[in-house]
């Protein structure tokens, strides 16, 4: 089967931290839809030229070596029976050129974009990198060595400021698919009210809305370490011969859901102080005011938000 022939119906492109997870676990759930097996295969931002070579901890194991590069690999990763219509969720492909890599692959395809607010979007994601014992600094910190890390060849997660830039990515997928095949979602309406914004992606994607199977989902929290946890944490989750050996025992099923658990029970919620929150929130600010000549006056409140809980 070749690209002419295979065909990716829709595409969840993102942002990261935005609830991508709970609606990956929400449509692996229904009948009529299937999706690869792994969340995130990266095809159509980096596979599509080669295995990545990002450098940064834990990039090897995260995205290196999980990454589809070839065509093949992508069909294959798909279990579907006819009449299924396929999908994919993957937040990498909120980076420049995803957008036109899918349009090459399939025009008529519809495009899901989550989106939130973007200074607890930045710090949701800081948490996150914590939390899988990646990031050793504080979050000032963190921010100050951003630019570095990118340019040093560390993967695109670790773009805490540049991840919660929203506007190019909203605008070069309704430029290429039109604005009638991209349905914006927001985090904080998503969280509030999961069966409803499932049935609304059901009918996007052209199935029946009325016969979802639901559950509620809160997938890949974020948070940072416990005190009494930090050395344990680090030992286990971050690069290293324990993390190594681990990775060689368990099998991914076991070591994922492990994970998860152990992760659960050894982070909490972080505090941040109100001055860095409101310079993110200046920075962020004129990317909003493009973003809501698209999406509306939905963000004002974003544009407005001082103190973000």
């Amino acid at each position: 089967m070749n690209d002419s022939v295979f065909k990716v119906d829709f595409f969840c492109v993102g942002v990261a931290k935005a609830g991508t997870t709970s609606l990956h676990d929400l449509l692996d759930l229904q009948d009529k839809i299937s999706l690869p097996k792994r969340k995130e295969t990266n095809y159509f931002s980096f596979g599509l030229t080669g295995r990545p070579e990002f450098s940064g901890p834990l990039d090897e194991s995260s995205v290196n070596a999980t990454t589809i590069t070839s065509l093949e690999d992508y069909i294959a990763d798909f279990e579907n029976n006819p009449g299924d219509v396929l999908g994919e969720i993957c937040p990498s492909y909120s980076l420049p050129g995803s957008a036109q890599n899918i349009h090459h692959h399939n025009p008529e395809a519809k495009i899901i974009i989550l989106l939130r607010e973007p200074v607890s979007r930045c710090i949701s994601n800081y948490q996150h990198n914590v939390r899988d014992g990646r990031e050793p600094l504080e979050f000032d910190e963190a921010l100050a060595a951003e630019d570095d890390r990118l340019a040093q060849g560390w993967e695109w997660f670790w773009g805490l400021k540049r991840n919660s830039y929203y506007f190019d990515t909203v605008k070069a997928y309704i430029d290429l698919f039109g604005p009638d095949k991209v349905k914006i979602l927001f985090f904080e309406d998503f969280i509030n009210n999961q069966r409803e914004q499932l049935k609304s992606v059901m009918e996007f994607v052209g199935l029946e809305p009325e016969s979802i199977r639901y559950e509620q989902f809160d997938s890949n929290k974020s948070g940072v370490v416990s005190q009494r946890w930090k050395t344990i944490h680090r030992l286990l989750l971050s690069e290293g011969p324990l993390n190594s050996i681990l990775r060689t025992l368990l099998p991914p099923v076991l070591r994922k859901r492990l994970g998860e658990l152990f992760k659960s029970l050894s982070t909490a919620r972080g505090e941040f102080s109100d001055d860095t929150r409101k310079a993110l929130h200046e920075e962020f600010e004129s990317d909003l005011i493009k973003l809501r000549s698209i999406v509306g006056d939905r963000i004002d409140p974003w544009l407005g938000v001082r103190h973000v809980q």
